[in-house]
């Protein structure tokens, strides 16, 4: 399915122009014919061709969208005094296995100067505030009697939980509708509280368990997680109304998929369905936990996820019966979203945001089923929902869009808008262009670096924005990228000196793509930051068990670089694969240590004056073994942190391929700088 929708401004301007063209070519005729009828006045009959205007004006200073008829416009551009612009390139149509190649092309002949099959315009501002049209007049949870109450109207169960209960789990790599794929887990009451009870599966002890474990989950669930949950989204339903919310402690978490998948922890939806089957559903509200798991943020972040995938659920189903309609499940992409915004810390979704800003156009948003995608435990997917619904929970100056958001009986796209009371094309071009601003305001500040104030850190990671493809027209005729359905690609069109003149773009593209210009600011500092791989230093023997890369940064001279971030990526790798590191400059030594130590160094090489600003170089060294053991991700993430006289932080990053497998080396010396690096910034 694909959208072609042009926003309410677009369609506005096209009546316009139709109806002043129509008044403009009144008095002329193109055909004319005239009829007698006896008895009657003569009447004249007269075809006018409708006149539609050109490209109005518009202001560059604002984002500028490329309304197009089809999927091949074409568009002029200004390059003149060093012109440059950011183009955002957005697939609309909602196939999570399908992608689009786009290509773009510089035309010879650049002596157009309007838009073909195109127009440009600005986009409306978006309103600081949501529908709520759906809006309920009160929560209808809190009215359905078999629910947890908040703590402060809790009162000690008369009756304790059941000592043992038998659950069924889906365990293997098969299909979710095979009955043969699950299987019977007996679980053992090991503690409980007012609220909640902890069953372990019965393969494991008590003394297998971290010290602790148990009390924490009991301690945060009973005085932070439920009722946070229940205020700002609404309390859990008590399916098997035994007044207390289940948790399942289980090895099994460790080795789905028939091993080849580890989690920490997942609530099922149709646990909490009472007309599902068994060993569909186990007909309580519950929580499955992995028994590996240890005290600590993660496990408040954790549990605070786990537990708000509970109340959507819940809520759902409370709405079936007061409705009297079957409700479909929450779509994954939203389920996920919402469990991700409401986690009070980073450890569950830094890493899945730094991996969705690194490639962004490889990243559906839209997945209505993950498993069915295969795209489960995509981390690339879920840092593009995070992000996505915490922008758009930002629209709510009331902030309670997740109140609204797990009350609305719809799901999917159809939700969105009907939250937003914004159709989702435009909704989708604002939310990129957001994204864009943040890689922009790190690129390319201003000369007075007036950018607005962002933290950086997000969690154990360093964030820049969403990476950008450079294309130098000067260089390269043409660009060619695949974008994910529902992804964005950002695209940095630059030239130099020699490309002084107007430059005309054809784009071959595809049904559902969405173009946005972004000019970007000249007068700026210059800012650039390039990686190579190079064969390892020294005069030792163990030198070819490593390998180094060479860091070249330009930068104003009153802009230092304070720090140099390290991350290995990938879409399915997790956190600690990761090992982000990063690495203070004003503690870095000249040189590498000869011999090589066996981890990642890094040694600041100098500080060179240049025409336009300094040049810092570094020398990073990494063993061979390590790169071996992550082979896993795709790449190397590699970022600079820059402070500015205004004391804000700059992040530059650069992104290069991972090449090492068993027998193979990595690109040395005879590699030219083209050939080993990307062309991301």
């Amino acid at each position: 399915m694909s959208f072609r929708f042009f926003s309410k401004t677009a369609i506005l301007l096209s009546i316009t122009s139709l109806w002043i063209g129509w008044i403009l070519v009144r008095g002329s005729t193109t055909s004319s014919e005239s009829t007698e009828v006896p008895g009657k006045r003569t009447t004249h009959v007269t075809a006018r061709r409708p006149v539609v205007s050109g490209t109005l004006p518009v202001d560059w200073e604002q984002p500028v969208e490329i309304a197009a008829y089809h999927s091949r416009p074409q568009f002029p551009l200004s390059m003149q005094s060093g012109e440059e612009y950011l183009l955002i390139i957005n697939n609309l149509q909602l196939d999570p296995g399908k992608s689009e190649t786009i290509r773009l092309a510089l035309m010879a002949e650049a002596t157009r100067t309007t838009p073909a099959g195109c127009y440009f315009q600005n986009s409306a501002p978006l309103p600081q505030m949501l529908s709520h049209a759906h809006q309920t007049s009160g929560d209808p949870a809190h009215q359905h009697r078999e629910t947890l109450t908040l703590k402060s109207d809790i009162q000690e169960s008369l009756n304790s939980p059941a000592s043992e209960r038998s659950f069924f789990l889906f365990v293997t790599d098969g299909d979710l509708a095979d009955k043969k794929q699950y299987t019977r887990v007996t679980g053992k009451l090991i503690q409980h509280s007012p609220r909640v009870a902890i069953y372990l599966d019965e393969q494991q002890q008590t003394t297998e368990l971290a010290t602790g474990l148990t009390d924490e989950i009991i301690h945060l669930l009973e005085e932070q997680v439920l009722d946070q949950l229940a205020q700002q989204c609404g309390p859990l339903t008590d399916v098997d109304q035994d007044g207390r919310f289940t948790i399942l402690l289980s090895p099994w978490l460790g080795k789905l998929q028939g091993g080849k998948t580890s989690i920490n922890g997942f609530v099922r939806p149709s646990d909490f369905r009472e007309n599902v089957a068994a060993p569909f559903s186990n007909h309580c509200d519950m929580l499955y936990l992995n028994s590996a798991l240890k005290p600590g943020q993660e496990l408040f972040d954790l549990l605070s996820h786990e537990v708000t995938h509970a109340v959507v659920s819940s809520i759902r189903t409370t709405q079936e019966r007061t409705r009297g309609r079957i409700l479909a499940d929450e779509e994954d992409w939203l389920n996920e979203g919402i469990a991700h915004i409401m986690e009070p810390g980073y450890t569950n979704r830094d890493y899945r945001i730094s991996e969705f800003y690194r490639k962004p156009e490889s990243y559906p948003l839209i997945v209505p089923d993950y498993y069915r995608a295969r795209l489960w435990r995509n981390h690339g997917c879920r840092g593009a929902v995070n992000l996505f619904l915490n922008w758009c929970n930002d629209l709510d100056p009331g902030r309670r869009f997740a109140y609204h958001f797990t009350h609305h009986p719809l799901t999917g796209v159809e939700k969105i808008e009907d939250l937003t009371g914004i159709p989702f094309p435009e909704l989708f071009r604002q939310w990129s262009v957001s994204l864009a601003r943040q890689s922009l305001q790190h690129q390319f500040p201003v000369e007075s670096f007036t950018t607005n104030e962002t933290d950086i850190h997000c969690g154990r990671f360093l964030l820049a924005g969403p990476a950008l493809h450079t294309w130098n027209l000067t260089a390269e005729n043409q660009c060619s990228l695949k974008i994910a359905s529902s992804a964005s690609a950002f695209v940095h069109l630059k030239s130099d000196s020699t490309l002084n003149q107007q430059a005309l773009i054809k784009a071959s593209g595809f049904p559902g793509m969405q173009l946005t210009l972004i000019r970007l600011p000249q007068n700026r500092p210059r800012l650039d930051f390039n990686a190579e791989w190079q064969p390892a230093t020294g005069q030792t023997p163990a030198t070819d068990k490593f390998v180094e890369i060479r860091l070249h940064i330009q930068h104003p001279e009153q802009v230092p670089v304070e720090k140099i971030g390290v991350e290995y990526c990938g879409g399915y790798l997790s956190r600690s694969d990761r090992q982000p590191r990063h690495f203070e400059t004003a503690s870095l030594p000249n040189e590498l240590s000869d011999p090589p130590l066996p981890q990642i160094e890094i040694a600041q090489r100098g500080i060179f004056s240049e025409q336009r600003g300094n040049v810092t170089e570094f020398q990073l060294r990494l063993p061979r073994a390590q790169l071996k053991r992550s082979a896993r991700g795709d790449s190397l993430m590699l970022k600079a942190v820059l402070r500015t006289q205004t004391d804000q932080q700059l992040v530059l990053q650069r992104e290069l391929k991972l090449t090492v497998q068993p027998g193979q080396r990595l690109a040395g010396a005879e590699t030219s700088p083209r050939q080993s690096e990307t062309t991301r910034n």
